[in-house]
């Protein structure tokens, strides 16, 4: 038994107060004898056990009632079988992933989902405490009328969502609502890919219900891919595609709401998708929203696949030979097919690649390592000239290998497949100098780099900037406003760096992304968390409307699109939101779905996790958990019982 109210306990002292006023009763005073009660004492003797034993039993009854009436005020709940269900705190994650928007037998199955959660939420009572938590981690709470309403709002996702972070938090939920009995019932369609996760989630002694039911059925063609090259387009491109179709598929590709292209793959497979590459151009100026789109089918959230491209002329570079001839012979070939163009050194607007220890560098700016170790000192002091918050250490030499760190909470999804992550991740170095970050030795007062933002009392002080590339454990490859800096030459004897063939890719990226004015083109899926952000005012949607932003961190919208990044009134980059390409692998005719015991294995552990594949065995399995009732009501019925019995015989 447990107590939701236990304070009220102390109530049961007031049963000594019946007690008390019964002793207080059998104070006898002085007795004198009158002759004309001898008669009455002797009756009174024949009748004194009947007395004793009514008083007695009125002193129980009102003892009784007290304790009745403080038990039921600290509200206590009992497991008693085949009555009832006692409080309980119910968690319902329900899985509103983007798989769950298919359409069988003419309903969405996200629909049946939605019902299955609304049904066990209706059969709560007033002592129960219930939340809802979806996969895109939204947690609603409230009384079961306010969650069903709530329930009516939910839409699916435009992407795989994180179950295992919805389960977590549920399980915390259920916690808090003790003493009632704890449980989690999930709904999902189990679509194997939303059960995947990086860590398995320890829910310990909360049930865990799952109620799994999708569609062996469906016809659905996907775009698994849609990745523009090069990024900004002077004013032309290409655009790679990879379609997944049980048959012939057409597809077209659309700029700013516009069909510019179309054309028809063959039947393909997730393994093998059929692969196009069409050529594009662009009449406007900026950043374009690019969209390739199927026609409809069972599931249309994978129908449609978003890229953004930046239309402008080639960024304009001035190269120094301090760079080396493999920097230079990489910017010779951009220059040569149009992707770059040559500047002048004092025009602000221009790039400058050089060795950190050239002299009349300037903001923008790509530094790399001196290939002489004795001009380690120069390179200092040209980096506290240019405001650039590093320094270059001591020598350290020994093979490594290069690696692009983790970005913590972020979870875009094109980090593998980057020209960063192609061109760093793995890549040997030799020798180096490792980047130290003193930002104390920083000039402040450094005009920024072209585009930036104008700097005030609050921001001048430089801040941590993005780690690229370590080596050995320690910055190789750094990134801040207006400087790339680079820990070794990009000679092959310190590096393999310039014999990679992703290192030019990377290298335009670098000159027009993180010095140029293209801003930033970030690919993420729907409900994931970007960071370095905080220059960034606003997301602007499709229709022009503004989702304003905060802070360095950023919630991705959860439906599919193009966000473009604004500063004030300017778009400084894009937001590609597209849901994973594993949520298209909807269950083929014939196949077994994976079993819930198998699902849940790879989702969470615990001391009692349970799979249901009706609606019906799973509400009976979630209440029988918390089986029993609250004693409030029997115990308010005794009081009452009690003080009309002692009221009957106190008439007698």
């Amino acid at each position: 038994m447990a107590f939701l109210a236990p304070a009220f306990l102390a109530l049961a002292a007031l049963a000594g107060v019946p007690l008390l006023v019964h002793l207080l009763r059998r104070r006898i005073g002085r007795t004198v004898d009158f002759p004309a009660v001898r008669y009455l004492m002797r009756m009174e003797q024949e009748h004194s056990r009947d007395l004793k034993l009514r008083n007695r039993l009125l002193l129980l009854l009102r003892i009784l009632a007290v304790l009745a009436l403080a038990l039921a005020a600290a509200r206590p709940i009992a497991r008693l079988f085949g009555v009832g269900h006692a409080p309980m705190a119910l968690a319902v994650v329900l899985d509103n992933s983007m798989s769950t928007g298919v359409v069988h037998d003419g309903r969405m199955l996200f629909d049946s989902l939605r019902a299955d959660a609304g049904a066990v939420l209706g059969q709560l009572a007033s002592n129960d405490r219930a939340w809802i938590v979806t996969a895109d981690g939204r947690v609603i709470g409230g009384t079961p009328n306010t969650l069903q309403e709530a329930l009516a709002t939910l839409t699916p996702l435009g992407g795989r969502g994180d179950l295992a972070l919805a389960t977590q938090r549920a399980v915390g939920l259920a916690r808090s609502g003790a003493p009632r009995t704890p449980v989690v019932a999930m709904v999902s369609d189990g679509q194997p890919s939303s059960f995947r996760t990086d860590s398995v989630v320890d829910v310990a002694n909360v049930p865990l219900v799952l109620l799994h039911h999708g569609v062996t059925s469906a016809h659905n063609r996907s775009i698994v891919s849609a990745e523009p090259s090069p990024i900004r387009w002077t004013p032309g491109g290409d655009v790679s595609l990879a379609i997944v179709s049980p048959d012939s598929a057409a597809w077209r590709l659309t700029l700013d709401g516009r069909t510019v292209a179309r054309g028809t793959t063959p039947a393909a497979t997730a393994q093998a998708p059929a692969r196009v590459t069409q050529r594009l151009a662009s009449t406007a100026n900026g950043w374009v929203r690019g969209s390739v789109e199927l026609d409809a089918d069972d599931l249309r959230a994978d129908d449609t696949r978003w890229f953004a491209v930046r239309v402008a002329p080639p960024p304009a570079v001035s190269v120094r030979t301090q760079g080396g001839p493999f920097l230079s012979a990489a910017l010779g070939t951009l220059v040569d097919e149009g992707r770059l163009a040559r500047g002048a050194d004092g025009d602000p607007r221009v790039v400058n690649v050089a060795g950190a220890d050239a002299d009349g560098t300037r903001k923008p700016v790509l530094l790399t390592a001196p290939a002489d170790p004795l001009q380690v000192g120069a390179a200092n002091r040209q980096l506290v000239r240019l405001g650039i918050p590093w320094r270059f250490g001591a020598l350290a030499r020994g093979s490594v290998v290069a690696r692009v760190p983790a970005r913590g909470a972020t979870r875009a999804t094109a980090d593998s497949t980057s020209p960063t992550a192609l061109a760093f991740d793995g890549t040997p170095v030799r020798w180096r100098f490792p980047l130290v970050y003193s930002p104390g030795s920083a000039a402040a007062s450094v005009a920024p780099a072209p585009g930036a933002a104008p700097q005030t009392a609050a921001s001048a002080a430089p801040t941590a900037p993005d780690t690229v590339a370590t080596a050995g454990g320690t910055p190789w490859v750094v990134a801040g406003d207006g400087y790339v800096l680079i820990g070794s030459p990009l000679d092959p004897d310190a590096t393999d760096l310039p014999l990679k063939a992703a290192f030019v890719p990377w290298l335009l990226e670098a000159l027009a992304r993180r010095l140029g004015d293209d801003g930033r083109l970030i690919t993420a899926a729907p409900g994931a968390t970007v960071t370095g952000l905080r220059d960034v005012t606003a997301l602007e949607r499709q229709d022009g409307t503004l989702i304003p932003t905060s802070g360095d961190r950023v919630t991705v919208p959860g439906q599919a699109g193009v966000y473009f990044l604004r500063r004030q009134a300017a778009r400084v980059g894009a937001l590609v939101v597209n849901g994973e390409p594993a949520e298209s692998e909807l269950s083929p005719v014939g196949t077994a779905p994976v079993s819930g015991g198998t699902l849940l294995a790879s989702l969470a552990r615990g001391k009692d996790l349970r799979a249901e594949t009706t609606v019906g065995a799973w509400q009976r399995t979630v209440f029988s958990l918390a089986e029993g009732q609250a004693l409030l009501l029997p115990l308010v019925a005794l009081a009452l019982l009690a003080l009309i019995a002692e009221a009957w015989i106190s008439g007698r």
